[in-house]
C-alpha cells in the first residue's frame, strides 16, 4: 500500500436493516466476538491500514463502537452500501479505502485486493462482481455523489461508471467471502469445518438414545460421523491389571494401544472440547454429547418427565427434540421418535452438498 501516510483506511459497512437475520448483525456473536468487533480486529491487525471506519447509518443505530473504530453517517440516509461509502470519503481525507460488510467474518488479510491503477478494484465470483471487499480510490466520489443524486443505488452499475479492475477470486479464497445473512448462515458459521453439532439436554431426557437411532440414520447416507462423548462425572476406560494399566501405575504420562481393530490413547490430562476435536480423523459431520456451554450449535433433547426447564434460549439453537411445545424459541420443534427428521435437518442446514 504505497498511498501517502494517513490516508488508507478501512470501512466496516454496518448498515442494513437485517431483516433476513431477524436481528442487528452487529451484535452477533461468534466465537465470543460481534460481528463487529471482529471485523474491526481484523482490519487493526492489516499492515498498512492507518485507521478503522464503521459506516453506522445514523447516530442512533450503534450506542457504542469497538475502541479505535470510527463512526461515518449517511448524507443520503437509507442508500444502502453506497452511502457508507460515499460517507467515508466525504467525511474524511481517505485516498485509499479497503471495505467489507460486517457479515463476513472470515476475511484473511493475504486476500486483500492490490490498490487499483484505477478507480476500484472488486472480485468477481462466477462473473458476479463483489462489490462489498473491495478497494475503492478518492477519484470514486464524483461518481458515488451524481449516482446517489440520481436514486441509482446498485452498487454493480456503480462500477460499470468506474474504472474498475475486476479480478476472479481464486477458488480456494471463497468461504472467506460468505455472507451471516440468515440465523442458518450463522449457524453454519458456528458449525465450523467439518460441522460440530451438540446434543444437549438435562441427565435422563434421552440423549443417548436419541444418538444411537439418528447415527444409523446419518451413515446409511454415506456420512462419515465422529461422536464425543462428554462425562462430567468422569470415567475409567482402563481396566485394573491389563497392560496399559499397569504401564500408568509404573509411571507413563499416557498410554497407547493399537491393534487390527482400532486404537485409544489414554492420558490423565484435561483435555478442551476444541483440541480434541482436531485430534478426530476426517469426518464429514462431528457429533458431540454434552458441553452445552460449547458455541457449536446445539439440539437440545427435552423430555418433561425431568422436570427441568428448556436449556438452550440463544441463538445457537439448531432444533429442539421434545414431547412437549416449548414456547419462545424460533427453532423448530421435532419429536422425540422424530430421527430421520432430525437427520434431514442437519444434513440441509450443514451438508447440503451431500
Amino acid at each position: 500500500m504505497n498511498e501517502r501516510a494517513g490516508r488508507v483506511r478501512a470501512l466496516i459497512l454496518c448498515g442494513g436493516k437485517s431483516r433476513r437475520m431477524g436481528t442487528d448483525k452487529t451484535v452477533l456473536t461468534l466465537e465470543g466476538t460481534t460481528l463487529l468487533e471482529r471485523a474491526a480486529a481484523f482490519w487493526r491487525s492489516v499492515p498498512g491500514i492507518d485507521a478503522v471506519l464503521a459506516a453506522v447509518g445514523s447516530a442512533d443505530h450503534l450506542s457504542a463502537l469497538p475502541e479505535g473504530v470510527t463512526p461515518v453517517y449517511d448524507l443520503y440516509p437509507g442508500c444502502g452500501p453506497m452511502a457508507g461509502i460515499h460517507a467515508a470519503f466525504a467525511q474524511t481525507d481517505t485516498e485509499l479505502l479497503y471495505v467489507s460488510a460486517v457479515d463476513m467474518p472470515f476475511l484473511r488479510a493475504d486476500a486483500l485486493l492490490p490498490p487499483p491503477a484505477g478507480d476500484a478494484a472488486v472480485y468477481t465470483l462466477q462473473g458476479r462482481p463483489e462489490p462489498l471487499f473491495a478497494v475503492y480510490r478518492r477519484s470514486c466520489l464524483a461518481a458515488l455523489e451524481r449516482a446517489l443524486r440520481e436514486g441509482r443505488y446498485k452498487m454493480n452499475a456503480l462500477l460499470r461508471d468506474l474504472d474498475t479492475a475486476y479480478i476472479p477470486l481464486p477458488e480456494a479464497w471463497i468461504p472467506l467471502l460468505a455472507n451471516l445473512n440468515t440465523p442458518a448462515d450463522r449457524l453454519r458459521a458456528l458449525a465450523g469445518t467439518p460441522p460440530v453439532v451438540v446434543f444437549t439436554g438435562w441427565s435422563g431426557s434421552g440423549k443417548t438414545t436419541f444418538l444411537e437411532k439418528l447415527l444409523p440414520q446419518l451413515t446409511a447416507r454415506g456420512l462419515r460421523v465422529n461422536l464425543v462423548k462428554h462425562d462430567a462425572h468422569g470415567f475409567q476406560m482402563d481396566k485394573p491389571g491389563k497392560d496399559t494399566w499397569r504401564f500408568a501405575r509404573a509411571g507413563a504420562a499416557a498410554t497407547a494401544i493399537s491393534g487390527p481393530n482400532g486404537w485409544a490413547v489414554l492420558s490423565p490430562d484435561r483435555i478442551g472440547l476444541e483440541e480434541l476435536i482436531a485430534r478426530l480423523p476426517p469426518a464429514d459431520l462431528i457429533l458431540v454429547e454434552g458441553h452445552k456451554h460449547s458455541p457449536y450449535p446445539k439440539v437440545e433433547i427435552h423430555r418433561r418427565a425431568t422436570g427441568k426447564p428448556f436449556i438452550v434460549r440463544d441463538g445457537t439453537l439448531l432444533a429442539a427434540v421434545t414431547d412437549e411445545p416449548i414456547d419462545g424459541i424460533a427453532a423448530p420443534q421435532l419429536g422425540l421418535e422424530d430421527v430421520s427428521g432430525c437427520a434431514e435437518l442437519l444434513i440441509r442446514t450443514f451438508l447440503p452438498e451431500k
